[in-house]
């Protein structure tokens, strides 16, 4: 079978190695398409790292190979599955209080960290949960990424009713507009890129703002919500610009959540007293739970979220390194690897 490594910052390498072997405890699956994140982009680019090699790769939909005896789940060989790639140490304070996105382990070398780049992978039991034969196998690697959409709105409390502010209308702002409309929520989408602003119109969004002008952006939301501002706003672009605006127009009580994560260490630009005064809720979110990552897969397969329009580009894994470097041009939303082209 074939791994795409990643030896150092921008130097992707395929090797040929035996197809793992999996114990009495373990699911061997064959990867059918892995997406190429953020955090991917990121490794490829240099601006993070967590050890080398490494294989990346953690959007990932697959087929079951073979099941282990003592597994105990009722997955079978043959079925379509998607893989939660996030290890848990399950004894961790994080873990063990709900919080097991924070697992205090999930990184540490030795263990299995990401590896969706991969033809082969084994994993346990509690990563693999079954979708339908008939869903697109293509679409079901947006699990991942969903999952961590969800975790998002959850944080922000969103709920039937609400009017949510989605700052950056990439592929996660995207994501998450799809996965509000779901719940029922009223969604507003800022950017500056007028044609990503028209595609979340499309997408279903129901306001769209341009960012560009500060003042424009305030009396333009303000108008919308009738003067009463946005009951939350998720950021998912690195424009600092964009919290500061956020802040402006949350109504009393709101939420921020900073979803994005940033290369550099920006500091909040928040005056305290405004938070103080009006009871703002300022938080993050990062990665997804066991629970969210359920509720992606239920979302996904039941068709309550649709994400066929934020495929730009399927590559064969034999022009990984090509593909990464589309992902990150900036001029598309998700890119996927065929792991078996």
């Amino acid at each position: 079978m074939k791994k795409i490594y990643l030896t150092e910052p921008k130097r992707l390498e395929i090797r040929e190695e035996p197809i793992p072997e999996p114990n009495d405890f373990e699911v061997l699956v064959k990867i059918a398409f892995c997406g190429i994140c953020t955090l991917e982009q990121r490794l490829f680019d240099g601006e993070r790292k967590i050890y080398y090699p490494i294989v990346p790769g953690h959007e990932a939909s697959a087929v079951v190979v073979s099941v282990g005896k003592a597994v105990k789940t009722s997955v079978s060989v043959g079925d379509h599955v998607v893989l939660d790639l996030v290890n848990r140490c399950h004894v961790c304070p994080a873990c063990l209080s709900g919080n097991s996105n924070l697992c205090e382990n999930r990184f540490k070398k030795g263990q299995r960290v990401l590896g969706g780049f991969s033809q082969y992978m084994v994993v346990n039991p509690e990563q693999v949960q079954k979708i339908p034969s008939d869903f697109p196998l293509e679409h079901a690697a947006f699990t991942e990424p969903l999952s961590c959409c969800i975790r998002s709105l959850r944080k922000v409390k969103a709920s039937l009713g609400d009017t949510i502010l989605i700052s950056g209308a990439g592929t996660m702002g995207l994501l998450h507009v799809k996965a509000a409309l779901a719940m029922g929520v009223r969604v507003i989408v800022s950017d500056i890129d007028a044609v990503r602003l028209e595609d979340a119109k499309r997408m279903g969004a129901d306001e769209v703002v341009d960012a560009r002008n500060p003042e424009q952006f305030y009396e333009t939301i303000m108008t919308i919500t009738h003067g009463h501002g946005v009951d939350s706003c998720i950021i998912t672009t690195v424009a600092v610009s964009a919290v500061e605006s956020a802040v402006k127009v949350l109504a009393p009580a709101g939420i921020l959540n900073i979803y994005t994560s940033y290369g550099n260490k920006p500091s909040l630009p928040v005056d305290m007293n405004t938070i103080h005064r009006n009871e703002f809720v300022i938080t993050g979110s990062e990665g997804r739970t066991e629970s969210d990552f359920y509720t992606a897969v239920r979302a996904l397969s039941n068709r309550r979220v649709v994400v066929d329009d934020l495929v730009t580009r399927i590559y064969p894994m034999g022009q990984a390194q090509e593909a990464v470097e589309a992902a990150l041009s900036g001029s598309t939303y998700r890119v996927l690897l065929d792991m078996e082209a």
